[in-house]
């Protein structure tokens, strides 16, 4: 099966996406230790930001690849963050140390009913096939944010220790992940097409 280079110098996200590709026979590289710079992500939506990170680094060498972008949505907030979610919109830096963005967000909510602290997370995927032709499927997962913390922080994720519902631990978002690909069909459709092809690729190769 091919390899899919995935357009993120992020470990984090290859341990989260590269068990559900493997899942359907394809292995999933990344940037991490390359020094290739993706485009700065300027993009007005998630999925012009996951479409030009995919485009970017398809290539003869990259035949297939795959994007990703997403946000953080808060109704009580009229959608803040949004795609910036860990700058929060220019608030921050993408330095900013994760209690220090955790208090910003309960101050911002603070006297905001129980009911009305609903928010979800929005991605969008692309993946580019070697004909050039494009992928894409937009996911929410909506969930509620508690007034006080309910767990400790997963590092990197502030809103884990806030967001009502199973922890936003790895083994859980592999869950996720593995079930909106298997919903979405394309990896399913593009591996009987690949296995299909195979005996053809095995004959020319013998010849």
């Amino acid at each position: 099966m091919p390899a899919i280079l995935f357009a993120t110098h992020n470990p984090w996200k290859a341990l989260l996406f590269r068990p559900a590709f493997a899942a359907f026979g394809f292995d999933l590289e990344t940037l991490n230790g390359q020094s290739a710079a993706l485009l700065p992500e300027n993009g007005a939506t998630a999925l012009e930001n996951a479409l030009a990170k995919a485009c970017q680094v398809h290539s003869p060498q990259h035949p297939w690849t795959f994007g990703d972008d997403a946000g953080l949505s808060i109704d009580a907030l009229n959608g803040e963050p949004g795609l910036q979610t860990r700058r929060w919109a220019g608030h921050f830096s993408d330095q900013v140390d994760d209690q220090t963005w955790l208090d910003y967000l309960l101050s911002r909510l603070q006297g905001v009913p129980a009911e009305k602290r609903s928010a979800h997370f929005f991605s969008a995927w692309v993946l580019v096939a070697p004909d050039g032709r494009t992928y894409t499927r937009q996911i929410k997962w909506p969930f509620m944010i508690a007034e006080h913390p309910l767990r400790p922080i997963n590092p990197g994720s502030p809103i884990s220790s806030v967001r009502i519902g199973p922890p936003d631990d790895l083994a859980n978002r592999q869950s996720e992940i593995l079930h909106e690909l298997q919903t979405w069909g394309i990896l399913a459709q593009l591996q009987a097409q690949v296995v299909e092809n195979m005996p053809a690729r095995q004959n020319e190769v013998n010849r």
